[in-house]
C-alpha cells in the first residue's frame, strides 16, 4: 500500500468514514511495515486494535460464588444503616429553631399569623354566600321550564 493510499485513509479513519475491510489494511500496514514518523501514532492504534481482535473470553468470572454473597450482604447491610440515618436524622429536632416556627423571626412569625387570621376571615365570609348559590340554583332550574314555551 502506497503511503498516499494509507494518508487518505487515515483521514477516513478519523471522519469515521472507513469501512471494516480499509481498518483491517490500517492495521496490516502500520503491523508489517516501518512507519513515517508523523504517522507514529498511527501505530499504536491501529496495534492495539490487532492485539484485542485476537484476545478471547477465557470463561472466569471474577465476582462468583463466595464473592457475590459478600457483595449481597454489604448492599443488604448498606440500605439498613441508609434507612436508620434517615429516620433518625428526621426524628431529631433541629440545633436553634424550635419545631414549628420554621426558623423565622418573631416579626415574620407575627406577620404569619396575622395574614393566616386575615384568610380565615375572607374564606368565612365566601362560604356564607356560597350558602345564597342554592336558591340560584332554584331559579335556573325553573328558568328551564318557564324557557319551554
Amino acid at each position: 500500500m502506497e503511503l498516499r493510499e494509507v494518508e487518505r485513509l487515515i483521514e477516513q479513519y478519523e471522519e469515521g468514514k472507513t469501512s471494516l475491510a480499509e481498518e483491517k489494511q490500517l492495521s496490516e500496514f502500520f503491523r508489517t511495515r516501518t512507519v513515517p514518523s508523523h504517522l507514529e501514532p498511527y501505530r499504536i492504534i491501529f496495534g492495539y486494535t490487532s492485539r484485542v481482535r485476537k484476545e478471547t473470553y477465557q470463561g472466569k468470572n471474577p465476582v462468583g460464588g463466595k464473592a457475590k454473597k459478600n457483595y449481597t450482604w454489604m448492599a443488604i447491610a448498606a440500605s439498613i444503616v441508609l434507612a436508620l440515618g434517615v429516620f433518625i436524622y428526621q426524628n431529631k429536632p433541629h440545633a436553634g429553631t424550635a419545631h414549628r416556627d420554621m426558623g423565622m423571626t418573631e416579626e415574620q412569625q407575627t406577620t404569619y399569623k396575622q395574614a393566616k387570621q386575615t384568610l380565615l376571615l375572607v374564606s368565612g365570609y365566601m362560604n356564607d354566600g356560597k350558602e345564597e348559590l342554592v336558591h340560584l340554583k332554584e331559579i335556573n332550574s325553573a328558568n328551564k321550564f318557564i324557557n319551554l314555551k
